[in-house]
């Protein structure tokens, strides 16, 4: 019976293995391991997930940081469907599969595949329109199934300015919980790279946080918009809706789109990408940036 090892690398998306029956799985940081993992935690050589012919063992393999199921050190346990496993503190999670599950797996993941080929022509195609930046966030919402998000720019002084925003209500922003959204990006901008929560609620380091659980958000991508190392802008996305966790493609493809955008930025065209929206549209733009601006103040 096929199995599933899904991981949750820190503010990463998810990323998950499909292994079959009679097959070795050694997990570590060295090129010639089955599941590379560059994490400084893991050894180059951490553990190792063997069939026993009814079912999966894992085994630690000398790993400086060790291997736990469930909270427990492990030396060759049996694993279990819905186990949680830690790799010298990277945590995954074990399910079992049927063969139909494990089809329906990887047919989700060849149509994720071909949405982000798709994504990148339309975008290739369409490198100029008055109204990109809202056609980019579309496109980034479509990618990562999420069904709210916004683009911010920054200006020569330093100052964050809301563009575009689509899925977001005035309620939304004003609501307290939008504070986490806000820091998503602040931490994006500050750190210069990407900040992911991938399928919160099954992630076990953060799915029972109460300050995860207030925010019902189910997943988060954050990702800044460079141009030859400078930060540009951000692209924020989210759901309060379970579903597929995002993957490491889409995350890929995703600061792909965010590094095309930041080119066509630099290239003097940002005069271009702004138009009169729609009325509503404009206004929910005006409270996000008053939103914004009342959570980035010091604090008194």
């Amino acid at each position: 019976m096929p199995a599933k090892l899904t991981l949750f690398p820190p503010q990463r998306a998810a990323r998950f293995l499909i292994i079959r029956d009679g097959e070795r799985l050694v997990v570590g940081r060295d090129p010639g391991c089955e599941l590379v993992i560059e994490d400084p935690r893991v050894s180059k050589r951490h553990a190792q997930l063997r069939w026993s012919g009814g079912g999966w063992t894992i085994e630690d393999l000398g790993s400086k940081n060790g291997t736990a199921v469930n909270g427990q050190p492990v030396q060759g346990a049996e694993l279990r469907d819905g186990d949680a496993i830690s790799f010298g503190g990277l945590p995954g999670r074990f399910e079992r599969l049927s063969a139909a599950e494990a089809a329906t797996v990887e047919a989700e993941r060849l149509a994720r595949i071909e949405t982000s080929a798709r994504i990148r022509r339309r975008l290739r195609a369409e490198p100029e329109p008055a109204d990109l930046l809202l056609r980019f966030l579309e496109a980034a919402m479509e990618l990562t199934r999420t069904d709210r998000g916004f683009v911010i720019l920054i200006s020569p002084g330093g100052k964050l300015r809301a563009e575009v925003a689509s899925g977001l209500s005035p309620e939304a922003v004003r609501d307290e919980r939008f504070r986490g959204s806000v820091g998503a990006v602040r931490q994006a901008v500050e750190s210069r790279g990407p900040i992911v929560l991938s399928d919160v609620r099954a992630d076990p380091r953060l799915g029972k946080r109460p300050s995860v659980v207030s925010l019902g958000i189910a997943a988060l991508a954050c990702v800044p918009i460079r141009h030859e190392g400078k930060v540009l802008g951000v692209i924020y996305v989210d759901s309060r809706k379970l579903g597929p966790a995002l993957t490491e493609l889409e995350l890929q493809t995703l600061e792909s789109m965010a590094d095309q955008m930041g080119a066509i930025l630099a290239g003097s065209m940002s005069e271009k990408l702004s138009r009169p929206y729609p009325a509503p549209l404009d206004q929910l733009v005006a409270q996000l940036q008053e939103r914004i601006e009342e959570l980035l103040l010091p604090a008194p």
